[in-house]
């Protein structure tokens, strides 16, 4: 009797060893289950120039559809050098071709596309540039206000684009007739723009029309410096646009001890009521980083909804944005201190808050004092979309997907160099499978084509 309740016993000391073992390491199997590395139908490098600073896609001929599109290396001299990919024996062959579209497009931020497959920026000689690199056409514009080469302009519709001036003014650029036309100046005394702003467009209330988001009212209030220097936008203006001109329609405050810690917003639409909200992180001493959810209520900018602050001072989070990743309702993604543990998160917005659902420490998107804010990338593979960044170490590259409440390591690969632009995602060979580039720190470019 006795021996058999011994066994007994032992028999449920077993069985719940087991299922401690099952609880405990399986959701760690689960994160690292998938391939160990990415496994590519070809990797392939090519050495443009040791300038090259940001990679970009376009329409590979005039008309061509989005997805038929070719690769550009864009450098820190303005030029653009198409890369292109050609099939032999099986295998394909990268080619750079050898007289690149020039420009004197500025390159702190990378240029932005047009709805033709154009480019427009600040030149680094004070003009307004609109690159063509299918036709190579160049189309220039002398503004009364130079255009800053630390901001990154933004498309209001087809033929509109707004731009931020060195002193903090904004530009409101209009394409009539096959020309650029300077429509619009709101002076740096009414607008009091970042000068270095990314701007971004939102349909705050839902009517179809996009309105201008701007980061505004620089100050040095919180010196932290981790996106190049210690100015940082106290307010965001949001500018109704009708086609003709802009005009201020709202602004949101940070606060008396707060700033906005970005250079630009981010835009989705979290509850799918048909108007966006405006994603931005506040920061002060206090509490270090936070990420904001605003949105239009009775012609005001207001709070919706926020995260949980990081609690300590000098402490930031990079907000990456929206995305439907794991087909259900969109997830605020975000880098909880990139320079050093480096948490990927995965945020929902619940009631009032954005609710953290997933985070794994390990993984960066950002170097103390880059302007870069795009080392990151979804990648959609095997019917999984995937977030592709950095380890910590960027001695590796790695691609993680959401599945509930856990982050699962894809695959992971050793790269020779860190990562120096963004990490972008397109079919390069036309095979309907997204494919992975990006520039590593010695210029090299690094494309890994899809199996």
């Amino acid at each position: 009797m006795h021996d058999a309740m011994m066994r007994f016993s032992r028999k449920k000391l077993s069985v719940l060893i087991a299922l401690v073992c099952v609880f405990t390491f399986y959701p760690h199997e689960n994160i690292a289950e998938g391939s160990e590395t990415l496994v590519t139908h070809q990797t392939l490098t090519a050495l443009v120039s040791s300038r090259t600073k940001w990679l970009l896609t376009a329409p590979a001929e005039k008309g061509s559809s989005k997805t038929k599109t070719i690769l550009l290396a864009f450098t820190m001299d303005g030029d653009f050098h198409p890369i292109t990919f050609k099939k032999s024996g099986g295998l394909f062959r990268v080619h750079v071709q050898d007289h690149p579209t020039p420009s004197d497009l500025a390159a702190n931020v990378p240029p932005t596309q047009l709805s033709d497959g154009s480019f427009v920026g600040a030149g680094k000689s004070g003009m307004f540039i609109n690159v063509d690199t299918i036709e190579r056409r160049w189309l220039f514009v002398w503004p009364s206000i130079r255009p800053s080469t630390l901001s990154k302009p933004v498309v209001l519709d087809r033929d509109n684009v707004a731009m931020v001036g060195f002193d903090g003014s904004l530009l409101l650029f209009q394409k009539k007739e096959g020309k650029w036309l300077q429509t619009q100046l709101i002076k740096a005394k009414t607008a009091r723009a970042l000068p270095d702003a990314v701007l971004t467009t939102a349909d705050l209330d839902g009517d179809g029309r996009k309105e201008l988001i701007v980061p505004a009212v620089p100050s040095r209030l919180y010196r932290h410096a981790v996106l190049g220097d210690d100015i940082e936008p106290t307010e965001i203006h949001a500018y109704r646009f009708n086609q003709k001109s802009l005009q201020l329609m709202a602004k949101y405050t940070a606060g008396k001890n707060g700033v906005f810690e970005a250079i630009g917003t981010l835009v989705s639409d979290l509850d799918k009521d048909g108007k966006q909200e405006i994603l931005v992180t506040k920061s002060d001493y206090d509490r270090g980083a936070t990420h904001l959810v605003l949105g239009m209520r009775n012609n005001k900018l207001t709070l919706k909804a926020r995260g949980e602050a990081i609690g300590q001072g000098n402490r930031w989070s990079h907000l990456l944005g929206a995305f439907n990743i794991d087909g259900s309702a969109p997830k605020v993604l975000a880098v909880e201190k990139p320079h050093l543990a480096g948490f990927l998160l995965a945020l929902r917005l619940s009631g009032k808050r954005l609710r953290e659902r997933a985070r794994m420490a390990g993984f960066t998107t950002h170097s103390v004092g880059s302007r870069n804010l795009w080392e990151f990338t979804l990648l959609r593979r095997r019917g999984v979309s995937e977030v592709v960044m950095q380890e910590v170490g960027r001695q590796h590259l790695s691609g993680l997907a959401l599945f509930g409440n856990r982050w699962h390591f894809r695959w992971t690969r050793s790269i020779p160099s860190p990562v120096r632009s963004n990490i972008l995602t397109a079919d390069f060979n036309q095979d309907a499978k997204d494919d992975i580039a990006f520039v590593d720190q010695s210029g090299l470019v690094h494309i890994y084509l899809s199996k």
